[in-house]
């Protein structure tokens, strides 16, 4: 019988474990269940992170998704640039050696534009090419030369549109190849028009430089701040500019007024001049961007 206790004793202590066993299994325990609820907190954050990128993602974008699904599918191949019709009816997208062409209906198409660098739309949705050597434009569901004139980068306009070249020439150029207006900047910005088509600004210098879009009239050329973006407004006179600092500036291109207005976002992003309409560029496709 002794032995027998002795036996049924050491079973029972050893189906329970020490006290301090018992604190060192309990840490463990703690630790392991911290880990997964960490792990836990990484995937929840991770999927709710991800979540915003998969909803505004190019081809599911409110307004542009159709258009990006046909672009994506008519153009392999890195993506230079982008450009959306001023109703946003149409979108293209350049590559190397070829230019993609997609509508709201129908099919894809696809130009060859050996050394395009930029593109654009005027107010009747005319696409616009510039390659290294020419400007072109959409004709007939063709590309066709206009004049000799290689510019770097296009800003359609309600008449045509802008072409700009690396001297810093600027052209107002209408369908019918006509030169509507000419003007030199001291070298070469960013080129942009604003709502309605009527007016366009460059940014050059630190500064911006104000035209009538379609005749190229001198408006205004000032450095009010060091001008790092330019936003349009809807009024068709009135820009947003960025300085260096969290303000914005508000400024009339007509009379020169100004006003220091908060600044909400510094992505760069355009407003089509047919709909009060902001558009980014993502992934190389145009994706709709809030309002500055």
């Amino acid at each position: 019988m002794r032995d027998r206790d002795v036996i049924l004793t050491a079973g029972k202590r050893g189906a329970r474990p020490s006290g301090r066993y018992a604190r060192v299994l309990d840490q463990r325990s703690w630790a392991l269940s911290l880990i997964m609820a960490a792990g836990l907190g990484l995937l929840v954050s991770i999927a709710t992170t991800s979540l915003p990128y998969l909803v505004s993602s190019p081809t599911t974008d409110p307004h542009f998704g159709a258009l990006n699904q046909c672009l994506t599918g008519a153009l392999q191949g890195p993506r230079l640039g982008w450009a959306v019709a001023p109703d946003a009816s149409r979108a293209a997208i350049f590559g190397a050696r070829a230019v993609a062409l997609c509508r709201r209906e129908g099919p894809p198409t696809v130009f060859f534009a050996p050394g395009a660098r930029a593109i654009s739309f005027d107010g009747q949705d005319r696409l616009w090419v510039a390659t290294g050597e020419q400007l072109l434009k959409e004709e007939a569901g063709q590309l066709v030369p206009v004049g000799d004139f290689a510019p770097v980068a296009l800003a359609g306009h309600s008449a045509g549109v802008i072409a700009l070249d690396a001297e810093g020439q600027l052209l107002s150029i209408s369908p019918q190849g006509e030169v509507l207006g000419e003007a030199r900047l001291p070298a070469p910005g960013a080129l942009s028009v604003g709502s309605g088509g009527s007016l366009a600004a460059v940014l050059v210098g630190g500064g911006v430089v104000a035209y009538e879009a379609s005749t190229l009239t001198p408006l205004l050329a000032e450095a009010p701040c060091e001008v790092e973006q330019l936003w349009w407004q809807d009024a068709p006179e009135r820009v947003l500019l960025a300085c260096g600092s969290d303000k914005g500036l508000s400024l009339d291109l007509r009379t020169g007024q100004r006003a220091e207005v908060p600044l909400r976002t510094r992505t760069p992003a355009r407003r089509l001049p047919g709909r009060p309409l902001y558009v980014q560029g993502c992934d190389g496709l145009p994706c709709t961007a809030p309002a500055p």
